[in-house]
């Protein structure tokens, strides 16, 4: 093995770690913050009240590029003491399975992505994700997780331009 070949290799893996270093760091914060803008005390009537305008960071589409798949999310706005976005799903060209799907998503406290959909059949279906975001102000990386408690990406969604 050469020394620049080592070298290379020690670079690599130290970009690596400090890659999962941030989004550690970031993962727990995320989960505050998305968890800030949606409360489950007795305020929540109040807090709606006065924060009764669409968030719209979330919206725009997403790619995972990897796996070929688009979702495209719209604005949180409050229905019923919750915010609730549409939401839209398909596969591209190169996927293994040719799947599209539309419904709402809203964000809990704890970080979980909670989507209600219809798919191609009209069948219902809900599942609910663990997200973790680069940047809670202005997210453009989002990674589906295994659990709350790692950051093990099971999709991993990069927000592209919404026309």
């Amino acid at each position: 093995m050469s020394a620049q070949g080592s070298i290379i290799r020690y670079i690599t893996t130290m970009v690596i770690v400090g890659f999962a270093v941030l989004a550690a760091a970031t993962f727990h914060s995320a989960r505050k913050e998305i968890g800030q803008a949606l409360p489950a005390d007795a305020m929540t009537a109040a807090y709606f009240e006065r924060h009764s305008e669409p968030d719209c960071r979330f919206k725009g589409a997403w790619h995972d590029w990897e796996r070929d798949e688009w979702m495209t999310l719209g604005c949180l706005e409050v229905k019923v003491q919750h915010r609730e976005g549409s939401y839209s799903f398909a596969t591209g060209p190169r996927a293994t399975l040719q799947v599209s799907m539309q419904g709402t998503y809203w964000i809990d406290g704890g970080g979980i992505l909670h989507v209600a959909r219809q798919d191609s059949e009209g069948k219902n279906h809900h599942f609910s994700v663990p997200i973790s975001v680069e940047n809670v102000e202005y997210p453009t990386q989002m990674c589906f997780a295994e659990t709350t408690e790692g950051i093990a990406c099971t999709a991993f969604f990069i927000w592209k331009k919404d026309d």
